[in-house]
């Protein structure tokens, strides 16, 4: 049995290296996994010791029947940034498109009454509440390791297409499952798929949650629009992904002060200067401030989304939010010369008073001087 997907060279022309359909759709993928019994207990324990199907997530799970990966709620969503925009956009997706997807699964695997009913305009807040408590659950203390995870993947695949080519990208993709015979590349699964690319190209993206084997998906309500196949990402079974996310609210609080430690951990998973807003509950003049101090020293970037602006934790902030910044709260940071406490002088940093003197964290991570920190560009690595 064999996925056949056939290139053209405008298809090889046009071929996409996306970081990750975002957080709405690994959310569905991670509980169609746990959902699975033909995938081992094995495959990312770390992860499944520490996260539970819960009762809220009841009208999702009507959407993904055991051993199925479930109505194509990725597809019909598509790419997005945050889980805000992830569920308003299934929100948003038309009655008739969803019912198509519903339709194609329950001749397979027959679906429950209360699927049926989250098609229907009435259903649909249940559904986003369910979506919500399933990410909260399965994917939020984790998606902001995921995302670097799955970004740093791109970046290496992105890099391979510069240099070498669209055949060497999918060369690469090669092994037990997947073969690179040109100008078909060839995925063993069960079934017979011929797909005919017709000049569309494929969007290859990284998944966490996909499984073992790729996963294939084409749009029934927009014959023209990219297929997509979504690739098991190198770096899912790394124990750096899972470790458990330690409290840090206090000792966080007491570095920046609450409100802005309350701001940096709505950050941590990425979100617009709206989402931000209504996360922490305060005005869109005050998240911006945050923001811009946040911004300022070191710990967060920010890139322009069509109108909005999408706010994402540096690798500085990440290690800050790691760190614990407290007495047995994990790598505490210090001065690298006489190993005192740094909340002081990090707190002075935010306040645009601290001294030129050298910090270091356990990581290795130095902040030469405020100066630079302020523009982010502190990081350096330890000899």
């Amino acid at each position: 049995m064999v996925w056949r997907i056939h290139f053209s060279a405008d298809d090889l022309a046009r071929i996409q290296v996306s970081p990750t359909l975002g957080p709405l759709a690994e959310t569905v993928l991670a509980l169609a996994l746990l959902r699975c019994s033909r995938q081992p207990r094995s495959m990312l324990s770390e992860w499944r010791g520490q996260v539970r199907v819960t009762p809220q997530m009841r009208p999702l799970t009507a959407l993904i029947p055991p051993d199925c990966n479930g109505v194509d709620l990725p597809t019909l969503v598509g790419e997005t940034a945050t889980i805000e925009q992830g569920v308003q956009a299934l929100l948003d997706v038309p009655r008739e498109h969803l019912l198509v997807e519903m339709e194609w699964i329950d001749r397979r695997h027959r679906l429950p009454p209360l699927a049926w009913a989250m098609a229907e305009a009435g259903g649909r807040p249940e559904l986003a509440e369910a979506t919500q408590a399933a990410y909260q659950e399965l994917i939020q203390p984790f998606w902001p390791r995921i995302r670097a995870s799955l970004h740093a993947e791109q970046a290496a695949r992105r890099r391979t297409l510069a240099a070498q080519g669209p055949g060497a990208l999918l060369a690469s993709l090669q092994g037990p499952l997947i073969r690179w015979r040109p100008p078909v590349l060839e995925i063993m699964r069960p079934g017979q798929v011929e797909m005919e690319l017709a000049g569309r190209g494929i969007a290859l993206v990284p998944s966490v949650f996909v499984g073992r084997a790729p996963s294939l998906h084409e749009n029934p309500n927009d014959e023209d629009e990219m297929p997509r196949l979504i690739l098991p990402a190198e770096d899912a079974g790394g124990a750096r992904l899972w470790a458990p996310v330690r409290s840090r609210g206090s000792a966080l609080a007491a570095l920046v002060g609450r409100n802005r430690a309350a701001v940096l951990q709505s950050i941590a998973d990425g979100c617009t200067t709206t989402e931000l807003a209504r996360r922490v509950g305060i005005s869109l003049a005050a998240a911006s401030q945050h923001a811009s101090v946040l911004r300022g020293a070191g710990l967060i970037a920010t890139r322009r989304q069509g109108s909005a602006v999408l706010h994402v934790l540096t690798p500085l902030g990440a290690e800050l939010l790691q760190a614990g910044l407290g007495p047995g709260k994990g790598r505490a940071w210090c001065d690298a010369a006489s190993g005192a406490p740094a909340v002081v002088w990090y707190r002075n940093l935010l306040r645009g008073t601290a001294p030129g003197s050298e910090w270091t964290t356990g990581c290795g991570f130095r902040l030469q001087d405020h100066r630079r920190a302020a523009r982010g560009q502190s990081l350096s690595t330890r000899p």
